[in-house]
């Protein structure tokens, strides 16, 4: 746990005061080396599943298509190199209580969302899960034109509460963001964060 010093100044009643740096809430976010690649072949054979009527799904989806989560089943070999990735990036991000690696046999779920404009993933979490990931197959010209919207936004991962509390106030606690942190989207880009 990490502690610093909270600054009470000149106020006596908070004289030896500290910030605990309590469950940390790590995000890793990267460009593959091949993404592009991969990500142009999983578009194809995302687009060719949707075509077909491949059992769209209402979850947390506002519109735009969501698949089964049976990806693993028909994603190819670009999805096997994406998870391949994702279970690699996750390995190293993943340790004991004392900072040791860790061997975990990952159990995949996957699917794919199809957003298109106007359409969007709403705030959810995925109960049970140690981490979840994103991988951008098309980021819809957002790199080149950001008031197209369609950025990732990680909310407060202690649940509801802080939601519905004053949206003004935020934690006075060092190097904490004030804001809900936003990633802008690219083609071949991964997102691992815990949920």
């Amino acid at each position: 746990m990490a502690e610093a010093d909270v600054g009470a100044g000149s106020d006596p009643a908070l004289a030896g005061a500290r910030f605990l740096a309590m469950h940390p809430t790590p995000a890793f976010v990267a460009r593959l080396a091949e993404g592009e690649r991969l990500a142009a072949e999983l578009r194809r054979v995302i687009l060719a599943r949707e075509a077909a009527g491949g059992g769209g799904l209402a979850n947390s989806n506002v519109g735009g298509w969501h698949s089964a989560r049976d990806m693993t089943r028909w994603g190819g070999p670009a999805l096997d190199a994406v998870l391949g990735r994702a279970r690699a990036f996750a390995d190293r991000l993943t340790v004991d209580r004392q900072g040791r690696p860790v061997a975990v046999d990952w159990r995949v779920e996957c699917w794919a969302n199809v957003n298109r404009s106007g359409q969007a993933n709403k705030l959810h979490t995925h109960p049970g899960c140690f981490w979840s990931g994103t991988f951008y197959v098309d980021d819809g010209g957002v790199p080149e034109a950001p008031d197209l919207g369609g950025e990732f936004e990680f909310f407060d991962p202690r649940g509801v509460g802080p939601l519905l509390s004053d949206a003004e106030a935020a934690a006075a606690a060092p190097g904490a963001p004030m804001d809900s942190p936003l990633v802008r989207p690219r083609s071949g880009m991964m997102v691992l964060f815990p949920s």
